[in-house]
């Protein structure tokens, strides 16, 4: 696992640090210190809630039961087709169906994954680089391009039109992780058949043909089956919700983390700095807390969202109590919670030495993310070739301007840079 940033392992380069790390405040921060002073949970009773602090967002993550996922119903109705389809671990908040198809999941990961996911990402990102000569579209050419070489290479599945792919991902996300309430779209709908149409080709074609050494997901999935049993709907169903679940939980969202640590890293030339000497040193630890580091300034979201299944008081034996009704749409908002000083140390310093458990990139609780560590070798070796290239900076004039997917307004979808 030595190309991921490991929580709880330590770099030998974090000892020879400058003195005076850098220091940045972002501008959602102004308005969240604030809240967490004077009004930590903001409430309108049956219609919405915000929770700030650190301590609070940790107590809604941890009661499932109370604080559901807004997305559960609708994300297994697009699996299914329009029906009621089997749900994957995201949308389910019943710790007993969660734990258990989390065991069947974790069954089809190795431990040398994130040395594959991290190596494939390492040659595909050194190629795109290598061939750009000076100029790159570092969103789509690079950060999207390889999350797709990941879902060919390793999860298994053939995707032949990546911009329909891309899209229509990018679609489905925005649909299921937005606001509350999430309501059926015809045009939502059919791009969960493409994607849906994409992985039950892949499920057939390794039926048919079947791999042996067990390299993609998709085969580990369908070579787990009982060999005295034939396949049936239900556990086709099942491969189905695992790899689009993993399909859509991957690649917008380690696109959109992966735009926002390097604007965060084009913004902040301190930022940058580290950065870059953390990959020149070859040290893979350094250069995953550095770029994760960027990513708390600048996070995919603000946080998720939860729906309150029945009347609760967050913070009760505290001055903070706030009745949430039930019914109310509740902000759990992860960014403040990782400014939150009573619980974070220097919040507005860049360190990338900080303890793993300041960071809430990945959730918290039953929802922490399954991947986490394939998303983290994939952006640390994506990068890594990047941050080698001299003179790393924006492209001139309108390229180098983020540009985002029409009509899925947190998405990015373009960034030109240029090097030497």
């Amino acid at each position: 696992m030595s190309n991921a940033p490991t929580p709880g392992v330590e770099s030998q380069n974090l000892s020879a640090r400058r003195p005076k790390p850098v220091r940045y405040t972002p501008l959602p921060e102004f308005l969240f210190r604030l809240l967490r002073t004077r009004w930590p949970i903001p409430c309108v009773p049956r219609w919405w809630a915000i929770v700030t602090l650190r301590d609070d967002v940790e107590e809604v993550f941890s009661r499932p039961d109370i604080f559901t996922v807004p997305f559960a119903k609708e994300s297994a109705r697009l699996n299914g087709g329009g029906k009621e389809g089997t749900p994957f671990l995201l949308g389910i908040d019943n710790e007993k169906e969660h734990d258990d198809q989390l065991v069947d999941v974790m069954k089809v990961f190795r431990r040398s994954d994130v040395i594959e996911v991290g190596e494939i990402s390492k040659r595909r990102a050194t190629e795109i680089i290598r061939d750009s000569k000076g100029r790159l579209d570092a969103i789509s050419g690079l950060i999207t391009e390889v999350t797709i070489d990941i879902c060919s290479e390793y999860l298994g599945v053939r995707v032949d039109d990546r911009e329909d792919f891309t899209e229509a991902l990018v679609r489905l996300s925005d649909h299921l992780f937005g606001k509350p309430p999430i309501n059926p779209k015809p045009a939502v709908d059919k791009k969960a058949d493409l994607l849906r149409d994409i992985v039950d080709d892949a499920i057939r074609a390794e039926r048919l043909c079947p791999r042996k050494d067990g390299k993609t997901v998709l085969s580990r999935l369908v070579s787990s089956e009982m060999p005295d049993k034939k396949p049936d709907k239900k556990r086709d169903d099942f491969i189905r919700a695992v790899i689009l679940g993993l399909i859509v939980g991957f690649v917008p969202t380690n696109t959109l983390a992966g735009a926002h640590i390097l604007q965060m890293l084009l913004r902040r030339p301190g930022f940058l700095g580290e950065a870059v000497a953390a990959a020149q040193s070859g040290d893979d630890i350094l250069l995953g807390r550095c770029l994760f580091e960027a990513l708390r300034f600048k996070p995919i979201n603000w946080g998720p969202f939860r729906e309150c299944a029945q009347d609760y008081v967050i913070a009760a034996h505290t001055k903070r109590r706030q009745r949430i009704r039930k019914g109310t749409k509740v902000l759990v908002c992860t960014m403040s919670a990782m400014f939150d000083a009573g619980k974070i140390k220097h919040p507005y310093q860049f360190l990338p030495e900080r303890p793993a458990f300041d960071y809430m990139h990945f959730g918290f609780g039953i929802h922490w993310c399954v991947g986490a560590f394939v998303a983290q070798a994939h952006l640390v070796q994506t990068f890594k070739p990047l941050l080698l290239k001299e003179d790393l900076r924006r492209a001139s004039g309108r390229a180098g301007r983020l540009k985002r997917w029409p009509g899925a307004t947190i998405f990015p979808r373009r960034l030109f840079v240029e090097f030497e």
